[in-house]
């Protein structure tokens, strides 16, 4: 699923599981498994494409018996167009087994989703032009539980893109661009997760961490020959009512990369203010952080800012340029015990800014 539509499936996600508290313990009597099926309405915004709404379909199952507490697992459908001219189908699958042991993920999706294009690293520019990919996407796969709050897993990711347009005389036109000509981008990835958070929405306490080690290459029924290092961590902690939490991300690549798979700063989750394809490399990391405040009723505020570089290579990262954004938002609390909020963030940053309706929080 493209990246500025991703917080939609997280609405959907978050909607289906209105269910009892997802690390609640089990009951003592018996109970059978629950399943539903019922339809969701989308709405949502970002710079990168407007107003964005459509439609999905949700299958959730809550396993029964009194084993121990295991997450609602979802099957979801989305139809999703924006005023951008831009349109997604996608079919997503989270699955948990008892008492949370194996965790397996799965999707496919088609997508016609026209960007922006400023360049790589040094040579981008502030004027972007515009190009419009078809992309085919399939990815499957699994966790296994080996500690408490410790996964370990891998997964298969595959893209096929067709370049359906491209500016006349722009720099994607003749095809020297790595990935401008489309083509298949096929991945397979290793994983260590550690999560001791108290809930997996509105978190409060605890951290996360996400180690990913992945590569591509003609074996895997890639065009294109690369490795890629991915580290993820995050940290929550309360004063009173006020939730004080911190994320740094270092996002890193080695090899011909597709450009649309660079690693990039901006969009809805990482250096807000930015738009998502504004600056993109070999390698990237941001540090940025969130103060999130109740306010009254279903109402919380949220200051945030952070800080991010790219360069062209993992080793070359401390000598980028830092960028700055930061900005405020409202949360607004529809489902308490599911962790259901809605994001509204206004957020600025040097030549840019702008507002984001999300679901939940950026991290």
């Amino acid at each position: 699923m493209c990246r500025a539509l991703a917080g939609v499936s997280l609405l959907i996600a978050l909607a289906a599981s209105r269910s009892p508290a997802q690390e609640a313990p089990a009951p003592a009597a018996r109970e059978a498994p629950r399943r539903r099926v019922f339809p969701v309405p989308v709405l949502g915004s970002t710079p990168e494409t407007g107003l964005m709404f459509g439609v999905a379909v949700v299958g959730v199952s809550s396993p029964g018996g009194s084993g121990p507490a295991t997450r609602p697992s979802t099957a979801l459908f989305t139809a999703i167009y924006t005023v951008k001219h831009q349109y997604q189908l996608g079919l997503e699958v989270d699955g948990w087994t008892i008492g949370d042991r194996w965790h397996w993920t799965g999707g496919v999706s088609f997508q016609r989703y026209p960007g922006q294009f400023h360049g790589r690293g040094a040579t981008a520019t502030d004027t972007s032009e515009t190009y419009t990919p078809v992309a085919l996407t399939f990815s499957a796969g699994a966790q296994r539980r080996v500690a408490r709050g410790g996964y370990v897993g891998a997964g298969y990711a595959f893209r096929h893109t067709r370049m359906v347009e491209t500016e006349v005389g722009g720099r994607l036109a003749p095809g020297l661009v790595s990935g401008s000509r489309g083509g298949a981008d096929a991945t397979l990835t290793a994983e260590g997760i550690w999560d001791s958070r108290d809930a997996l929405y509105m978190s409060r306490l605890g951290g996360y961490l996400r180690a990913a080690v992945g590569v591509a290459g003609s074996a895997l029924g890639s065009d294109f020959a690369y490795r890629r290092l991915t580290v993820d961590a995050r940290t929550y902690h309360s004063v009173g009512r006020v939730v004080l939490a911190g994320q740094a991300i270092v996002d890193a690549t080695d090899g011909t990369v597709p450009f649309e798979r660079l690693p990039r700063l901006g969009g809805q989750n990482v250096l807000r203010g930015y738009t998502e394809p504004r600056f993109r490399d070999g390698a990237m990391a941001a540090v940025q952080a969130e103060v999130r405040a109740p306010l009254r009723g279903i109402l919380s505020l949220a200051l945030f800012g952070g800080t991010g570089t790219t360069a062209p290579a993992l080793g070359s990262l401390g000598g980028g340029t830092w960028r700055v954004a930061g900005g405020a938002g409202l949360r607004v609390l529809l489902d308490r015990a599911a962790g259901l909020q809605l994001r509204i963030d206004y957020a600025v940053a040097k030549g840019g800014g702008g507002l984001y309706i999300a679901a939940g929080d950026a991290f």
